[in-house]
């Protein structure tokens, strides 16, 4: 019976990499056009407005950025939507891992996972190593990206450990989640010089704000997404299955 199901019909048959695939191509999308609309209109303006004011404070630059292509508005809105979108899908596709491994997928569980995401690598690492507009100093990038990587990595762990892990090591998880603030805040600071001027000061808080903001939201849809593309997979698997047996049976 088997045989012939799947003879009968073979174009039904998805396997958990087509259902991953299908998920993260079609949530990852949606959720980086999302994300670069909300950038448009949050990030982008301070962006803009920060390099104003780098400008202005050194007018004298040993090279200037005015004939790159990188300026054309298009160009910049266009490399920023397929990024935004690759980033989407590639999120997407770990989410959609994650629906595999664990055996639950749908609308809600799907947000829990977003929600776990967004605190993995956008909020733990935040508390350490800020979003930074133009115009500040910063510590040096390797010192970065190292507080970066272990902070996501503490959080990651912790989460796991908390949601996951026996009652006895759960406030194991919840210490490790304290970690790199701890180890990056006082013991070895990342964090650069003042920042030179209030207005500058204001439009980091802001901008720190708007960021996470908008990946708070990026992660919310994608995980809603994925989770119910996912589980309507599974499900319309199982129901063009059952179909075929009944018709096979009669």
């Amino acid at each position: 019976m088997t045989c012939d199901i799947q003879q009968v019909f073979p174009a039904t048959e998805m396997t958990m990499l087509s259902r991953t695939l299908y998920a993260a191509l079609a949530a990852g999308a949606a959720a980086g056009v999302l994300l670069f609309v909300l950038q448009s209109w949050t990030t982008l303006p301070l962006i803009h407005q920060a390099e104003r004011y780098e400008t202005a404070q050194a007018p004298v630059h040993p090279h200037s950025h005015a004939n790159e292509p990188s300026d054309n508005p298009l160009v910049r809105a266009a490399c920023s939507t397929v990024g935004d979108v690759l980033v989407g899908v590639g999120f997407g596709m770990l989410l959609a891992a994650m629906y595999a491994l664990s055996g639950k997928s749908g609308p809600v569980p799907g947000v829990l996972w977003g929600l776990a995401g967004f605190a993995t690598f956008h909020l733990g690492p935040a508390l350490v190593v800020p979003p930074s507009i133009p115009g500040l100093e910063l510590a040096a990038l390797s010192i970065r990206q190292a507080a970066w990587l272990i902070a996501a990595f503490c959080t990651s762990l912790g989460l796991t450990i908390f949601a996951f892990g026996p009652k006895a090591v759960k406030i194991g998880g919840l210490l490790l989640l304290f970690l790199p603030c701890v180890l990056f805040r006082f013991l070895i600071p990342v964090s650069g010089s003042d920042i030179p001027s209030p207005a500058l000061s204001a439009l980091e808080h802001l901008f720190i704000v708007y960021v996470l903001g908008d990946f708070l939201l990026f992660w919310l849809v994608l995980g809603a997404i994925s989770g119910w593309m996912f589980q309507s997979s599974a499900d319309l698997r199982t129901g063009l299955a059952t179909w075929s047996e009944g018709r096979l049976g009669t």
